[in-house]
């Protein structure tokens, strides 16, 4: 990781943005896939070098399997991470702009995933009020978000926001089937 943050710090000087060459997080993401690479090759000489003939059947047995290319789960991870960043960003954001009662509202319904009904016995609200401002901050956070994208210097296309937005989905499925499973093993 150290190695990664000094290489980034030499080259910042050199560095001009080409939106023809691609973006900042590619450049970035290109300098510490290397790292890695350069890493695991010196891990992998040091331990050739030093089980040269010691080959016995027990370490052939130990090849790993080909799964996923380390390149393609770096990729995997990176994305995965960009877009957590950006969501958080957006959601900061946000926070500033809207009223602090609908961010509650949107706060206890999208991000801690309760049932809107419920919110709005919480929060002293009728129904339509807790899924109108559910709605709006909604919009708001994916406003904000394809913003930051832009700013960031990559192109957002509908296709990965609405995939997002369905692992989004998912994943809020998924809490709140984990919270009903908890909620009957206490009743």
């Amino acid at each position: 990781m150290q190695e990664t943050v000094i290489a980034v710090a030499r080259k910042m000087p050199q560095f001009r943005y080409d939106p023809a060459k691609g973006s900042f997080k590619n450049w970035l993401l290109l300098i510490t896939r290397r790292r890695i690479q350069d890493h695991l090759r010196q891990y992998y000489r040091a331990e050739r070098l030093t089980n040269a003939g010691q080959i016995g059947p027990a370490q052939e047995a130990t090849v790993p399997d080909a799964g996923p290319s380390p390149d393609a789960i770096i990729e995997a991870t990176w994305e995965q991470e960009w877009r957590e960043n950006i969501f958080q960003a957006a959601l900061a954001t946000v926070r500033q702009q809207v009223k602090p009662k609908h961010f509650q509202v949107f706060d206890c319904c999208v991000l801690q995933n309760l049932p809107p009904r419920q919110v709005a016995r919480m929060l002293g609200l009728s129904a339509a009020q807790t899924y109108l401002a559910k709605h709006r901050v909604s919009a708001a956070v994916k406003r904000a978000a394809s913003e930051i994208e832009s700013r960031a210097g990559r192109d957002v296309k509908r296709r990965k926001i609405l995939r997002h937005e369905a692992n989004l989905d998912q994943i809020a499925d998924e809490r709140d089937s984990r919270r009903q499973r908890v909620r009957r093993r206490r009743s």
